[in-house]
C-alpha cells in the first residue's frame, strides 16, 4: 500500500507575481538568481518551460515539468523510482505581498519510495527556507 506524503512550505514577500514566478522559471539555468547551494546545484534543460520536456535534477531528485502557468505555478513530476508524485511552486498575491508555497504531493511505495523520501525529506526542509531566504534578498534589489 502506497504511503501518501503531503509536505507545505511557505513565505510571504513583498513584490509582484510576475517578479517571483521569472525568478523560479529561470532557476537552474544561466541566469539562476536564487537557487542557494552552489555545490548542490539545480540544474535543469535548457530552453523556455515546456510540459513534459524540459527535466530537472537536484538534491537526488529527477522530474519533468508537468505544467507551468505564468504568475501561478510550476509543478513538476517526480521521475524517480518508489516516488508517484509531484513537487511544485504556488504562487498567490494580495496587493504587493506575495506568497510562494512549495508543496510536495506524493505517494511513497514501500520500502524504496519511503527510504527515498527518507534522504529527500531534511534537504527539502533545508533547501525551502534557504531559497525562501535567498528570494528575499533578490526581490530587495
Amino acid at each position: 500500500m502506497p504511503i501518501p506524503v503531503l509536505a507545505k512550505r511557505q513565505r510571504t514577500f513583498t513584490g509582484t507575481k510576475r517578479r517571483l514566478y521569472h525568478l523560479l522559471e529561470v532557476m537552474g539555468t544561466s541566469n539562476d538568481q536564487i537557487w542557494p547551494f552552489a555545490a548542490q546545484p539545480f540544474m535543469r534543460s535548457p530552453g523556455p518551460l515546456t510540459p513534459g520536456r524540459t527535466e530537472e535534477w537536484h538534491l537526488g531528485v529527477h522530474a519533468m515539468l508537468e505544467e507551468a502557468v505564468p504568475e501561478e505555478h510550476i509543478v513538476w513530476r517526480f521521475l524517480n523510482e518508489g516516488i508517484d508524485g509531484t513537487h511544485g511552486f504556488y504562487i498567490t498575491a494580495d496587493g504587493k505581498q506575495v506568497t510562494l508555497e512549495m508543496r510536495v504531493e506524493a505517494a511513497l511505495s514501500e520500502p524504496e519510495g519511503r527510504m527515498l523520501w527518507r534522504r529527500l525529506e531534511d534537504g527539502y526542509e533545508r533547501s525551502s527556507e534557504a531559497l525562501f531566504d535567498k528570494i528575499t534578498r533578490v526581490l530587495k534589489r
